[in-house]
């Protein structure tokens, strides 16, 4: 599995790392720098976006517009932005402050749902033999 996460917070985004690393067989969880170059080169498994505002929201309507199988889980402080994920078929949303518990669930239910879910297994036991 192949995962993107973009926030500021450190420790936010070793949290959700790992429950993404803790939810797949196999999975390369990959951090977005925010230096303005995003990653739309190519389609991963869950994007997690847990920013705030216009940057937010830009970043989520980008990827569901490119790749519509990638599970997208948006974390904002900003409630009025549910209209918007849900019209855009966003995966889930989550709004700050958050329980750590609904995040944990959102992330395994999105791993679990990934059209590639096979691939991943497949991969883990070929990496095992190496």
């Amino acid at each position: 599995m192949e995962a993107l996460v973009y926030t500021r917070d450190d420790k936010e985004y070793e949290k959700i790392k790992d429950l993404l690393e803790a939810g797949s067989d196999l999975a390369e969880v990959y951090r977005d720098p925010l230096n303005g170059h995003n990653y739309f080169s190519h389609e991963y498994d869950v994007v997690v976006v847990a920013l705030n505002g216009a940057q937010g929201m830009e970043l989520v309507l980008e990827y569901s517009r490119r790749f519509e199988d990638t599970r997208i889980i948006w974390i904002t402080d900003d409630q009025y932005f549910a209209k918007t994920a849900i019209r855009r078929h966003i995966y889930d949303f989550i709004e700050r402050p958050y329980d750590d518990e609904r995040l944990n669930g959102s992330v395994l239910e999105a791993i679990r749902q990934c059209p590639n879910k096979h691939v991943w297994k497949h991969s883990a036991v070929g990496r095992d033999k190496l």
